[in-house]
């Protein structure tokens, strides 16, 4: 009875695990620049501004590190005596054929184009939120910007009242702040991962990275 308890118990941790998601959160404003990327609540962010890391959990602060000073550089010093060492014997080299490679080359390139498009697909927009004053050097220049950005909108309505552009017509300048959280369910890129192994040509990729020697023919 306490054996099916544990299994159970495992399901249900799995299952809650994989319906995490994977975050990326990126905060811009002339305060602070964020970069979050975690597992739910939890991961690493790191601020540009104050070059300080930052490891979370459930949101919750644990730890805070600032890069570590670069060591100085230590002149060794030269002996005078000089051991003679044994030249070892040459190893066989394998050799990987650039036909091989050409001949797996398109499928793997559109299993990983499959690939990246599946995550996309996957991916959804938690939070974008933004608004921008800049402008260019030149008024056509922020004017070809600001039609940009209009085209946007138009091509994705619900961004209308989360993005804003204010163009500046007097000059190049930036200011503004932008909120940006985009998430992937760990059991769709499990599963896509998955499909990715399907796609590709496993046995000929494990031939090719264990190469054949040389004077050896494929039988």
């Amino acid at each position: 009875m306490e054996m099916v308890y544990f299994i159970a118990a495992f399901i249900i941790l799995l299952g809650s695990v994989l319906l995490l998601n994977i975050r990326i959160r990126i905060e811009l404003d002339k305060d602070r620049r964020l970069l979050f990327f975690g597992l739910g609540r939890s991961g690493a962010e790191y601020d540009f501004l104050s070059k300080i890391n930052r490891l979370k959990l459930f949101g919750l602060k644990l730890k805070t590190s600032k890069p570590a000073a670069k060591p100085k550089t230590k002149t060794p010093k030269v002996s005078a005596e000089v051991k003679k060492e044994t030249p070892a014997k040459p190893k066989k080299k394998r050799e990987r054929p650039l036909r091989d490679i050409i001949s797996i080359a398109p499928q793997c390139l559109r299993a990983a184009g499959l690939y990246m498009l599946d995550l996309v697909k996957s991916a959804a927009v938690e939070e974008f939120e933004g608004e921008i004053e800049g402008g260019f050097d030149t008024p056509d220049l922020t004017g070809q910007a600001y039609g940009f950005y209009r085209a946007v909108l138009g091509a994705v309505p619900a961004l209308a009242g989360r993005f804003r552009y204010y163009p500046d017509w007097t000059g190049a300048s930036f200011t503004g702040a932008v909120r940006i959280a985009v998430v992937l369910p760990l059991y769709k890129l499990l599963y896509r991962s998955l499909v990715l192994v399907f796609r590709l040509p496993l046995r000929k990729l494990m031939k090719l990275a264990i190469g054949t020697k040389k004077g050896e023919q494929d039988v």
